[in-house]
């Protein structure tokens, strides 16, 4: 309990002192984020997500997208997700990323499938999802709710899940099923 309060009243702090929100308590956000003294922020089109540095306002990288989704910092875990259509892809992917990518264009150093370049290794998993993120959080587990009609899909994932390709091991890639031999999948519901 001391912990989490303490994250709160830090979290409150960096609130008080920026324009840019932080979300240290593993919440996502759709359109900016604040970590340490890394910004990233999309543009009013959202189609560019942009790192700064949050002192100076430096521009570090950026990463393209068709449709940026949602964003989300897991200080434990020291991993980024972000999710939408990457640049050149019709497919909505939840990427996970280690600490906050590198930097430049392409600063994730991804594949338009949400694969790795080759030789980068910032990209830890990613997870090919029906529909958008439209919430993200993380409380020890991973809550991943995507926009389905006529109501939402979510996804409760034992920590962050696992790595590389179908990071969260289900069925078909999306179905509320786990792959034999893992557990990543807490449970699935509407």
């Amino acid at each position: 309990m001391f912990k989490k309060a303490a994250v709160v009243a830090f979290s409150w702090a960096l609130i008080g002192f920026s324009n840019i929100p932080a979300y240290a308590d593993s919440a996502s956000s759709n359109s900016n984020l604040k970590i340490g003294n890394i910004s990233l922020s999309i543009n009013g089109s959202r189609t560019l997500l942009t790192k700064t540095e949050a002192s100076t306002g430096k521009w570090l990288g950026e990463q393209k997208f068709k449709s940026f989704d949602s964003i989300m910092w897991v200080p434990e875990q020291n991993v980024l997700f972000v999710s939408g259509r990457l640049e050149n892809s019709n497919i909505s992917v939840l990427v996970k990323i280690k600490g906050t990518g590198g930097t430049g264009q392409n600063m994730f150093a991804l594949n338009p499938d949400g694969s790795s370049m080759p030789k980068y290794s910032y990209r830890l998993g990613s997870q090919f999802l029906s529909d958008n993120v439209i919430n993200m959080r993380y409380n020890g587990n991973l809550r991943v709710e995507i926009k389905r009609s006529p109501k939402s899909r979510v996804y409760w994932i034992r920590g962050t899940g696992g790595t590389g390709d179908n990071m969260f091991a289900l069925v078909n890639n999306q179905d509320c099923q786990s792959m034999d031999g893992y557990n990543y999948l807490l449970k699935c519901g509407d």
